[in-house]
C-alpha cells in the first residue's frame, strides 16, 4: 500500500545510513543544515549511478526533514553550527532564521498537543467528538383542531414515527426524533380524551 510519510520516512532513513553525520532518524538529534545541502546531494547522485538514494524523492525527503519540530528546535539558537554532508560547520543560524524556526517549532508543538488532546478522547486525531443531538422540546397541541383533525394527525404522525425509526430503531437520533413525535402524539390523544370526558 502507497504510503507518502513511510516513503518520506524510509527517505530519511536512507539518507542518515549515506551521510550519518548530517541526518538523524530521530528528531532530536537533528542538526541545522548547510544552505544548499540538496545540490551537494544532488552532486553525489549524479556522480553515483546506483546511488541508493536514487530510489527516493531527496528534494520531498529534505523538506519533511526540515519541517521536523525537532530540526526546527535545532535551529532556533542563533548562532548554532550549520553542517555539511560530512558534519563540517560551514556557516551559522542567524538571529532571523533562530526567530523564524522558534515561531515554526512552537506551532508544530501546538499542534502535537492538540492531536494528543483529540486523541485522548479515543478517536483519531481527525475525527471530532460527535455532539449530542439537541433535546427535543414539545410542541404544544393546536387546541383549534377538532377531535376528528386531531385524529387525522396521529395518523399522520404515527406514519412519520415508522418512517424514522426506519430499519434501524437504535440510531440516537431517529429515537430522539420518533420521541418528540410520539410525546405529542400523546398529548394529542389526551386532548382528545379529555374533550370526550365533558
Amino acid at each position: 500500500m502507497y504510503s507518502l510519510r513511510g516513503d518520506r520516512d524510509r527517505a530519511v532513513q536512507a539518507l542518515a545510513e549515506n551521510y550519518p553525520k548530517a541526518f538523524f532518524v530521530v528528531g532530536e538529534r537533528r542538526k541545522p543544515l548547510k544552505h544548499g545541502i540538496l545540490q551537494d546531494i544532488e552532486a553525489d547522485l549524479a556522480r553515483d549511478n546506483d546511488h541508493a538514494l536514487l530510489d527516493h524523492d531527496v528534494a520531498d525527503a529534505l523538506a519533511w526533514y526540515q519541517s521536523h519540530v525537532g530540526y526546527q528546535k535545532a535551529c532556533s539558537v542563533a548562532g548554532t553550527n550549520r553542517i555539511d554532508l560530512h558534519g563540517k560547520p560551514t556557516a551559522k543560524v542567524t538571529p532571523a532564521e533562530a526567530h523564524e524556526a522558534e515561531a515554526e517549532a512552537q506551532e508544530g508543538f501546538a499542534r502535537m498537543a492538540a492531536r494528543r488532546k483529540t486523541a485522548g478522547n479515543g478517536l483519531p486525531p481527525f475525527v471530532t467528538q460527535p455532539t449530542a443531538p439537541p433535546k427535543p422540546t414539545a410542541v404544544p397541541v393546536n387546541g383549534a383542531l377538532s377531535n376528528n383533525e386531531l385524529l387525522a394527525e396521529l395518523q399522520k404522525q404515527l406514519v412519520l414515527v415508522t418512517t424514522v425509526l426506519g430499519a434501524d430503531p437504535d440510531d440516537l437520533l431517529r429515537k430522539q426524533l420518533a420521541r418528540s413525535a410520539l410525546a405529542l402524539m400523546g398529548d394529542e390523544i389526551q386532548t382528545v380524551i379529555a374533550r370526550l370526558d365533558k
